[in-house]
């Protein structure tokens, strides 16, 4: 792997959504709450699922909410959403709830299973589903 390679894989890593290598034990889920994945949750992973190719059950995804909350603490970062692996958790902070964009991010890390942002995926024939801008 070139130098360069190598400096754009960091800076990729420096800018997701989240750290791959992140424990996900940093996350407080004392005051989350689990949900079922809504009718409309279902349609978005439906239509990942026909744009990239990929396959899943959206009922095996433990989703949460972190109620009145606009932000979910990683360590000393914060985040909208975030995917955990272990278990297989989308955790959304509920201001988020209903961000097509960000649910959709989160869901396709799941489909994936990696918190990795492969552009083939993150903005490829499913469109632009890197990280929401605030607002």
């Amino acid at each position: 792997m070139n130098s360069l390679t190598r400096v754009f894989l960091a800076a990729a890593l420096l800018v997701a959504c989240h750290h791959p290598l992140a424990p996900w034990e940093e996350i407080d889920l004392s005051k989350a709450v689990r949900v079922e994945p809504s009718l409309q949750y279902i349609v978005w992973w439906n239509e990942l699922e026909a744009c990239s190719g990929l396959s899943g059950n959206v009922n095996a995804v433990a989703f949460y909410v972190i109620p009145n909350d606009s932000t979910i603490q990683v360590g000393s970062e914060s985040y909208w959403g975030y995917w955990i692996k272990d278990g297989n958790k989308i955790v959304l902070a509920s201001a988020w709830t209903n961000n097509e964009k960000l649910v959709k991010h989160e869901e396709m890390h799941a489909l994936l299973q990696s918190a990795l942002h492969p552009p083939a995926y993150f903005n490829g024939t499913c469109g632009d589903l890197t990280y929401p801008n605030e607002g």
